[in-house]
């Protein structure tokens, strides 16, 4: 939005200037006419403020199969953060856990990594052997063993928390 200062401020004052002399007529004081011209003031200040820190956006840039015409700097400047890439696959693979009636329990595992996620997964629902996974993976089966070790001791972790909290109530 483009803002000339020079002429807002003149129409600001000349509608300020009628609006004087209306107030008066209505019998409204010289502290309370004062008073309206400030809060207009204020209004009209933050507007300017908006218009000076606002930049339009072609919203037709987002449209699919329409090319970027080069005129949009914030869609250029804010592409990733407006930008949603959607991993369906990697949803649906890990939607086992959304069925943990276990509070503690499906605190703990959405708690692991990606990776480790992965491969529990494979281990427990895909039922594959640690030597398939590592193969899979491209990593040592001494690798998974690690992994399947650490995976083991924070969900026997949350299951003590969860024995030591009902057994405190």
């Amino acid at each position: 939005m483009k803002w000339n200062n020079g002429r807002e401020r003149a129409e600001f004052e000349r509608e300020q200037k009628k609006l004087r002399a209306r107030y008066a007529r209505v019998g409204m004081t010289e502290s309370q006419i004062a008073s309206m011209y400030d809060f207009d003031k204020r209004t009209f200040n933050g507007n300017r403020r908006e218009a000076e820190h606002t930049q339009s956006m072609c919203f037709s840039a987002f449209a699919d199969g329409v090319p970027d015409d080069g005129q949009t700097p914030l869609y250029k400047r804010f592409y990733s953060e407006l930008t949603v890439e959607l991993d369906v696959c990697a949803a649906s693979r890990f939607s086992w856990i959304e069925e943990i009636s276990d509070d503690g329990m499906a605190r703990a595992l959405k708690s692991l990594s990606r990776e480790r996620l992965e491969i529990l997964t494979m281990l427990v629902i895909d039922g594959m052997t640690q030597a398939e996974i590592a193969r899979a993976k491209g990593v040592s089966q001494q690798y998974i063993s690690q992994i399947a070790i650490k995976i083991k001791k924070i969900l026997g972790e949350a299951l003590v928390k969860k024995a030591v909290s009902s057994a405190t109530t």
